[in-house]
């Protein structure tokens, strides 16, 4: 061990499934690590009950848990192998998520994952203090100072100062006004979303093995199979009026509730019981969107929704933000193994995060709003799903050249911004190949002639390197 590794220190500013990570692996690099968290430990045990929805971990998150902890973290969740779409005419169409047996999510309830991780951290020696309110933090110093849950005051110096306090961080907030001179760009997005419950006997019929979704034009309901049987049920949907269509706010009361899901949701419900209670009565909870450059400020960072909040309609935000973790304790050890000068080595360190990160993560905030209208109106259409169908096909004939979105973002290491750049290739090779061929009566021929049109494409302009399977790549090459 170099003589910058021995007993750094890191103040971990969150104990959500981040800072809890983040506190075990820095626990196996054998860093003195303290975690400080505003909820009491009884608010953590069931954060988001009521108002959330399950994390979905594909293996772009779960390649950063070890074997042992990832098979904590599978004992608690359901995987899923597919979308399984409910429309209006109370007909269902499967979407696969993939192709291979590594290609499902794995749906766990946000609290289930949390306290899986925070036994974790405590056991692997982390110190944790619950109802510590971060008011103020000094990066230079790598100090934070917190408000007890008591009315104490209490003070934190490490050798790094580390931010996992989630979308409204108050590290953030330290950090913009004591010269890091970030930009922080934070936007709410039209749609909220409430919880809802489901009776047990109707959640018995429904697939146990897929993502459950209702899409109904601007919103959708979502329901995410558990291990005890019932599923986490949310529906998204504007908060405002618009055009005269009822949303959260608009509905007169609860009897139009009623109405609006005997009228869009005819299949499933009966099965919610307690909807105009549960839509009109509680107010939804809102989404929004933080971006943030750099993440870091001397001796300080932030990792997880700290520094990229997305929405949930990629299913994306725990996996950016596990790889997050990953790449900062990489770079950690690459930099601290190099210098007696522990503290020039982790400004290096946080410095190089932000440069590999931020990029990725603005990509998907962008890639997850995209997602939206495909969530909530594009698959219920006919021709996307035709579409989707040859782009299976196209990826089982030439996978070395066509890899789908999906697959890419989920189930590959590819950064988020090199994805979003290969794509824009593909979708415009595609709509080319739409416009020739005819999906109902042509995919034969249009697969057939794929290379051909990817040749003509790539001859306009350069070339979009091969994807090789099995690619994991987190970064560069070279970069860390």
């Amino acid at each position: 061990m170099s003589e910058a590794r021995r007993h750094v220190r890191a103040v971990i500013v969150g104990a959500g499934p981040v800072g809890c990570l983040l506190a075990i692996e820095l626990r196996r690099r054998d860093f003195e690590v303290e975690v400080h968290e505003k909820q009491s430990a009884d608010g953590v045990a069931t954060v988001g009950t009521g108002r959330s929805f399950n994390l979905t971990l594909t293996l772009r998150g779960s390649s950063a848990l070890r074997p042992a902890l990832r098979d904590r973290v599978y004992a608690t969740g359901s995987v899923l192998q597919q979308r399984i779409v409910h429309h209006r005419d109370r007909s269902l169409t499967h979407q696969p998520y993939g192709v291979g047996p590594d290609h499902h999510l794995l749906s766990v309830p946000r609290a289930a994952l949390q306290r899986v991780l925070l036994d974790q951290a405590r056991a692997a020696g982390a110190r944790v203090y619950f109802g510590h309110s971060c008011v103020a933090a000094d990066a230079h110093r790598a100090e934070a100072v917190f408000v007890t849950a008591d009315g104490g005051v209490s003070r934190a110096r490490g050798d790094i100062l580390i931010g996992c306090d989630g979308a409204n961080s108050t590290l953030r907030h330290e950090l913009s006004k004591s010269g890091a001179r970030m930009r922080i760009h934070q936007e709410y997005i039209p749609h909220g979303h409430v919880e809802l419950s489901m009776v047990p006997e109707a959640a018995r019929g429904l697939s146990g093995d897929g993502m459950h979704l209702w899409p109904r034009g601007d919103h959708f309901l979502q329901a995410q199979p558990n291990r005890g049987g019932t599923p986490t049920t949310t529906l998204f949907m504007p908060v405002e009026s618009r055009g005269g269509d009822l949303r959260f706010r608009s509905f007169p009361d609860r009897g139009s509730v009623r109405e609006h899901f005997a009228r869009e949701y005819p299949d499933i419900a009966p099965a919610l019981p307690r909807v105009a209670e549960e839509v009109w009565d509680v107010p939804p909870a809102l989404l929004k969107v933080v971006r943030c450059a750099p993440y870091h400020y001397a001796r300080a960072v932030l990792v997880g929704d700290a520094a990229h909040t997305v929405v949930p309609f990629y299913g994306q935000g725990i996996n950016c933000s596990f790889e997050d973790t990953e790449v900062l304790c990489d770079l950690l050890d690459r930099h601290l193994g190099g210098t007696a000068d522990r503290h020039a080595a982790i400004r290096a360190a946080v410095a190089r995060f932000s440069e590999l990160r931020v990029a990725p993560g603005q990509a998907i905030a962008d890639l997850s709003m995209a997602n939206l209208e495909e969530l909530s109106a594009r698959i219920d259409d006919e021709r996307f799903h035709l579409r989707k169908a040859v782009e299976r096909r196209l990826h089982q004939r030439y996978p070395r050249d066509f890899t789908q979105l999906y697959q890419l973002v989920a189930f590959t290491r590819v950064p988020y911004d090199e994805i979003v750049r290969r794509n824009e290739r593909d979708e415009r090779l595609l709509d080319l190949l739409c416009e020739r061929f005819d999906l109902r009566t042509q995919a034969d021929e249009l697969i057939a002639s794929y290379p051909h049109f990817a040749r003509r494409l790539d001859a306009e302009g350069p070339p979009v390197p091969a994807l090789t399977p099995g690619s994991a790549a987190l970064s560069h090459p070279g970069d860390l």
